[in-house]
């Protein structure tokens, strides 16, 4: 009987140290009764996920370690993406981070004793995708021959965040930041931004726009036309000297109508009551607001003359009222 006890137990060692020698698991203790629970994902946003799970049964103290393991391939483990927990049997809950926007992910929890590495179930999500930003276009105001106020606003930065924001533009519909365009700040909220560089007179069309990690965001589109350039203000004339052949004549241009002078002076005929520039003897005395007076010359003498003053600008030609006077003989 003894003899055979002796062989007995040199078997069992031979097959205990084989089966280690081969990976089996060799339960000491109770630890073969521990269990792990299927994990929960709750709270997954485009980066986390909150991780819930328990480790239970047998001796709590043959537990040396527990936790967490995720990756993007199915069954990861401790040598994926992991996080320990400490030791002992109970409860996981963990938040895990640095996760991509978008991404299947598979996760296991797990428990090791001296002997071995258990994991659970695989669980699978999906983290958030990042969404365009929601911006509204608000207003256009203090529009001008050349400019304008734009204001917008960032409602929601679709789970992300908003880098820039601003307001673009163009002559044409639907514009975009490939067009003309001023950043305004970055976040959500409320922004005003200067529309710039307009041509008089022309209608414009302006959006709003929010960029994110999703990409390029704009507002409902808002239409609206600069202020036209006018005409100049010119001044009557008056006369100063007259002589057998000339005449000083004094004039001014008071306003440039919102657009620059290129030219002023005075136009006068002997044979039309409404001299112009086109038809009739002009002087070039400049450009800009101001005199645009001078003398008239190489006049006959006992003619009326009949002359008033003009001006030019890109919104066309300004003449004051027409004065007449006659020359001596």
């Amino acid at each position: 009987m003894k003899i055979q006890n002796i062989i007995y137990v040199t078997i069992l060692a031979i097959g205990l140290v084989s089966g280690c020698e081969k990976g089996m698991v060799v339960p000491i203790g109770k630890s073969s009764m521990i269990t792990v629970a299927k994990p929960i994902a709750s709270s997954v946003t485009q980066v986390s996920a909150l991780i819930n799970t328990n480790i239970d049964g047998g001796q709590s103290s043959d537990v040396i370690e527990k936790g967490i393991c995720w990756g993007t391939s199915v069954n990861p483990t401790t040598s994926s993406l992991n996080r320990g927990t400490g030791a002992g049997t109970g409860s996981i809950s963990e938040t895990i981070t640095g996760l991509i926007p978008g991404t299947n992910y598979y996760l296991r929890a797990y428990f090791q004793t001296r002997y071995e590495i258990l994991y659970s179930e695989n669980i699978q999500f999906k983290t958030i995708n990042y969404q365009l930003a929601t911006v509204v276009t608000n207003s256009v105001g203090n529009v001008t021959l050349n400019g304008a106020l734009g204001s917008g606003n960032v409602v929601s930065a679709g789970g992300g965040f908003v880098s820039t924001r601003g307001l673009c533009w163009s002559t044409s519909t639907s514009p975009t930041i490939l067009n003309n365009k001023i950043a305004s700040g970055s976040g959500t909220g409320v922004f005003t931004g200067d529309i710039y560089t307009l041509n008089p007179g022309t209608t414009y069309y302006v959006r709003a726009y929010a960029t994110n990690q999703a990409g390029t965001a704009y507002g409902e589109q808002i239409s609206f036309n600069t202020v036209a350039v006018k005409l100049a203000t010119v001044s009557m004339v008056s006369i100063n000297s007259i002589s057998r052949n000339a005449a000083s004549i004094s004039a001014t241009v008071t306003a440039d109508g919102g657009g620059t002078i290129i030219s002023k002076g005075l136009c006068y005929s002997s044979s039309t009551s409404l001299p112009t520039i086109f038809s009739n003897s002009y002087t070039n005395n400049g450009s800009g607001i101001g005199a645009a007076g001078g003398t008239l010359n190489s006049l006959s003498s006992g003619t009326t003359y009949y002359v008033r003053a003009y001006a030019v600008n890109s919104a066309g030609t300004a003449y004051g009222a027409v004065m007449s006077f006659k020359t001596s003989l």
